[in-house]
């Protein structure tokens, strides 16, 4: 069986070397830690995981908080895909994950601490970013590593990774308005969520900034985001409001539902209503007619954050810091311009 030692050889570098970039010590440059990886594959050197986590008091685990429960956070492609930027990433450093799921606020918390106090993960990151969160406050007074991904309410006091979701916003209600659209109808989900305040904000601004009259009768606000309470509410809105010319999607998953809604009045897409989504989830470019959406660079969100936490654990990032990860809207077939 290989040893250190062999790898170290072989790597022509000392073994004390080896020991570092198993540990991915910040002392040891990418070019060294690339080499010695490839030659501990090449001649299949498997460090002592469960020795080394015992000495340095590690899992290796990173919690992943999703404020669904499984089965609803994986009916929703934005989680398969920023799970995909977090894995990736993780893996590349020697970490796990363990997802951490619940349903309901109380069990968030105690699953989490349950497995803070049982030393299972090394940090947490935080899938969403709420007001008054007490997971928060709890991790922050025990000093455990976690990190946001999305805008927390003290944007100065945390670790955390988003988009600008305010401008973000403005910019795709702009690209409506400047394709001949005034009655703009969206639905928001639950003010708790940060991200939800944002983007009605955005909206707001493109109105003001226009120059034009907002009409509260074409938001709703609504906790419940469901399948089917989007389903009923965006065909109400459309059967009291006949005058709504685009549909603003808060997510692409709840444009998906519009979509469907719309088609089963028979009203037409783009040709009766146009419809925007925000996020770009992989499936956008293949529903028809293909969704108008946000690009947030979900990829790369999950990416950054998993860098950043695991820069916390390591000890190499010890003063609040954030990311802003760029938008852009990507133009496809479920909008017209209008006269």
């Amino acid at each position: 069986m290989p040893t250190l030692k062999d790898v170290a050889k072989k790597a022509g570098v000392a073994p004390s070397t080896v020991s570092r970039v198993i540990n991915d010590s910040s002392r040891i440059s990418e070019e060294t830690k690339f080499k010695v990886r490839k030659i501990m594959d090449e001649i299949g050197y498997h460090p002592n995981i469960n020795a080394r986590n015992l000495v340095k008091q590690r899992s290796h685990n990173l919690g992943l908080v999703i404020p669904y429960s499984t089965e609803e956070a994986f009916a929703d492609p934005f989680y398969s895909e920023i799970l995909r930027g977090i894995g990736v990433l993780a893996h590349s450093k020697g970490f796990n994950l363990l997802l951490l799921t619940s349903n309901g606020e109380e069990e968030e918390k105690k699953t989490v601490l349950n497995a803070v106090r049982g030393k299972q993960i090394d940090g947490v990151l935080l899938l969403r970013a709420k007001k008054e969160d007490e997971l928060i406050d709890k991790l922050t007074k025990i000093n455990f590593p976690f990190v946001i991904v999305g805008r927390p309410e003290e944007k100065d006091k945390y670790y955390w990774v988003n988009n600008d979701n305010i401008t973000a916003s403005e910019k795709v209600v702009d690209y409506l308005i400047k394709n001949g659209h005034r009655k703009i109808a969206m639905i928001i989900g639950d003010d708790n969520y940060i991200m939800n305040n944002d983007r009605l904000e955005g909206y707001k601004r493109s109105f003001e900034k226009n120059g034009l009259k907002i009409n509260n009768d074409l938001i709703l606000r609504s906790d419940n985001t469901d399948h089917q309470n989007i389903y009923m509410l965006s065909q109400q809105m459309i059967k009291e409001h006949p005058e709504i010319t685009a549909f603003y999607g808060m997510s692409d998953t709840m444009a998906y539902t519009i979509m469907q809604a719309m088609n089963d009045m028979n009203v037409k897409i783009p040709e009766d209503i146009s419809i925007v989504g925000f996020n770009n989830n992989p499936m956008s470019k293949i529903v028809s007619p293909p969704l108008t959406t946000v690009d947030i660079n979900i990829y790369l969100l999950g990416n950054k954050a998993t860098e950043l936490l695991i820069g916390v654990i390591n000890g190499q990032v010890d003063k609040y810091q954030h990311t802003i990860v760029p938008t852009n809207i990507i133009e496809r077939d479920s909008c017209k311009k209008i006269k």
